[in-house]
């Protein structure tokens, strides 16, 4: 009985540093506002520069208080010189549910390669839309 009390609580020790969570990645970067609804939607597209490596990124929409109001346990695999495209529209591939109206964008990277982001808030009727830029979470503006 002893035995297994001691594996039990040491497996339970290794299992709580295994994990890393979201703000142990390498690389995170920062999307100050984002905006869906109407005839509102963000368009988002990131490119992975690296030559050699792939990487395995997450995208989190949150409101302005700071709750998440997208799926937090997607991964998105992003190969080396791919580009990958997310919307807060059902009509643009890599549709990404949301349940706010606008808000910030964060997103992680596994392995901390080459990922640019990229971000277009887009008005369906009239076609005009403005450009939003990223910035690495941490550093500030």
């Amino acid at each position: 009985m002893k035995k297994l009390l001691v594996l039990t609580v040491g497996l339970l020790l290794v299992a709580s540093m295994a994990f890393a969570t979201w703000d142990n990645a390498k690389g995170q970067g920062l999307c100050p506002y984002w905006q869906s609804g109407g005839v509102w939607y963000t368009l988002m597209t990131f490119v992975n520069g690296s030559e050699s490596t792939g990487d395995t990124m997450y995208v989190r929409f949150c409101d302005v208080h700071g709750n998440w109001c997208s799926d937090t346990t997607t991964a998105y695999a992003i190969r080396q010189r791919e580009m990958r495209i997310f919307s807060t529209t059902p009509e643009v591939p890599n549709w990404i549910p949301i349940t706010s109206g606008y808000g910030y964008v964060m997103f992680r990277v596994d392995g901390g390669g080459y990922i640019h982001p990229y971000t277009v808030i887009y008005n369906q009727v009239t076609g005009s839309g403005y450009v939003v830029p990223w910035y690495k979470q941490g550093a500030g503006f």
